[in-house]
């Protein structure tokens, strides 16, 4: 008998909803296979068997479950199933199932999921979720009397921990340098083009920042202690991505190997998992350091969370033509400015702006370089 349990899956949620049973109850499975699939606030997870035998569930689909809890036992076939512990219940089922989509659209529309109890089915889908925010839109306003008071959608409870925890454990500090970006940006049309996927200052950036690993390590390195860091085994780089169904920080990993045209193609398909809500965990775990986007051309300066477990954080905001002395006379350059925010325990000013400059020198390179 082998127990199935809910590993610990991120730091931001103390607990995950089991959205699915893959595999029925009393159905065969083998190693390896997938049983079910639990929910965080930001991405799902399949749990898988570590044994082969009959599945047996102890929850049902829809339950909230914690880090450690047993959810289902693999019995050897023909064991009494009174022997593996009792059997889920669906009437013992807190409320419904609620699909990604579903929740996706209960996140932006600021619905709380318990509302979704009062829909009466058992599986909440996106439909769903449109007719009951019909219905709570044509209420009387004396219905409404607590609209006013709005619960954050969960995947922003998981943000607010995250800069909770920052902000009380990590003695920050910011350093900003101004780039000029004109040929990076010029390269980047020009290899679009050629290879037919999105390539822009973002992919530049992350692609500079993979190349300074080696030379600066202590900007990936993860802080243990006030006296000690852990040396990252390569640039694992997360990018901030948000598309309107709130903040993922999905990671470019091994960034080190892949070169320009890897990494373009490998924030291409985050981009498009952003769109479908389908990260896993592994997609959003191991970052080594972030780079934020602030893409807007009037957000010329954003100062970042360092994310914990990390040292820095990279903001890059957005792009604006300057006139800028040329000779006699003026040009206009597009420029950015390239923010580092920095645990202040692990590195000095001095270190932060040799490493803005430092990517600076690269991005300039990078756009005067074949590829």
């Amino acid at each position: 008998m082998a127990d199935i349990r809910v590993p610990k899956l991120n730091n931001n949620d103390d607990s995950y909803v089991l959205t699915d049973w893959l595999v029925a109850d009393e159905q065969p499975v083998r190693v390896d296979d997938d049983v079910a699939t639990v929910e965080t606030s930001k991405a799902a997870e399949d749990l898988v068997s570590d044994a082969e035998g009959v599945l047996r569930h102890l929850v049902p689909a829809g339950a909230e479950c914690r880090p450690g809890d047993v959810i289902a036992r693999v019995v050897p076939p023909g064991t009494d199933p009174r022997e593996a512990g009792p059997a889920a219940e669906d009437t013992a089922r807190p409320g419904p199932v609620i699909t990604a989509p579903a929740r996706a659209l209960l996140d932006e529309l600021g619905i709380d999921p318990a509302a979704a109890a009062s829909l009466d089915v058992r599986v909440v889908r996106r439909g769903d979720v449109e007719r009951l925010a019909a219905e709570r839109a044509a209420e009387p306003e004396q219905d409404r009397a607590d609209a006013r008071l709005h619960a954050l959608p969960a995947r922003q409870q998981a943000v607010a921990r995250t800069v909770l925890r920052s902000h009380a454990t990590i003695p920050a500090a910011y350093t900003v340098m101004r780039i000029e970006v004109g040929e990076v940006l010029a390269r980047a049309r020009e290899l679009t083009a050629r290879w037919r996927r999105l390539v822009g200052l973002p992919e530049f950036l992350v692609t500079a920042a993979a190349r300074l690993w080696e030379r600066f390590p202590l900007c990936f390195a993860s802080p243990e202690d006030a006296r000690t860091v852990r040396w990252a085994d390569g640039a694992h780089i997360g990018v901030t991505l948000d598309i309107g169904g709130g903040l993922f920080v999905p990671v470019v990993h091994s960034a080190h190997e892949l070169g320009l045209e890897g990494i373009a193609t490998a924030m291409g398909g985050l981009r498009d998992k952003a769109v479908r809500g389908d990260f896993r965990e592994q997609d959003l775990a191991g970052g080594t350091l972030t780079v934020t986007l602030h893409t807007d051309p009037d957000v010329t300066v954003a100062v970042p969370v360092v994310f914990p477990g990390q040292a820095c954080s990279l903001a890059l905001g957005g792009t604006r033509a300057e006139l800028v002395p040329d000779g006699d006379g003026f040009r206009v350059a597009e420029v950015v400015h390239l923010g580092l925010a920095y645990d202040h325990r692990v590195i000095n000013g001095r270190d932060a702006a040799q490493f803005l400059r430092a990517v600076k020198e690269t991005l300039d390179r990078m756009g005067a370089e074949p590829q």
